[in-house]
C-alpha cells in the first residue's frame, strides 16, 4: 500500500476543522469553499504550513496593482492569490505585468 502523503497529525486537524464547521454553520449556508477555508485556517492554527512545490511558482515577484506589495507569479503568468483568508486581495489572479529590463 502506497504510504499517506500527510502526517496523521496534520489530517487530524482538517478533519477536526471540517466537524467543526459541520456544527458551526447552518446547513443552508454550508459551502465547499468555506468547508475548505476552514479546514486550512484549523490545518494553520495547529502549527502546519502551507508549502507550495517548486514546479507550479516561479519565483518571479511583481508588484500587485491594487495593494502594491510583492507577489509571486504562478506558472500560469496570474499574480498568485493574497490577502486575509476569506477577503482576497482584488489584485489576487491578475495578469502579472513584468517591468522591462
Amino acid at each position: 500500500m502506497k504510504p499517506h502523503p500527510f502526517p496523521p497529525a496534520a489530517v487530524a486537524a482538517v478533519a477536526a476543522g471540517l466537524d467543526e464547521y459541520r456544527l458551526i454553520t447552518p446547513v443552508d449556508e454550508q459551502t465547499p469553499r468555506g468547508a475548505a477555508e476552514h479546514a486550512a485556517a484549523s490545518l494553520l492554527a495547529a502549527g502546519w504550513a502551507v508549502h507550495i512545490p517548486r514546479e507550479h511558482r516561479t519565483g518571479t515577484r511583481v508588484a500587485c496593482p491594487t495593494c502594491t506589495t510583492q507577489q509571486l507569479i504562478n506558472s500560469n503568468g496570474q499574480i498568485r492569490r493574497h490577502g486575509a483568508p476569506g477577503h482576497p486581495c482584488p489584485g489576487s489572479g491578475a495578469i502579472a505585468v513584468r517591468e522591462p529590463a
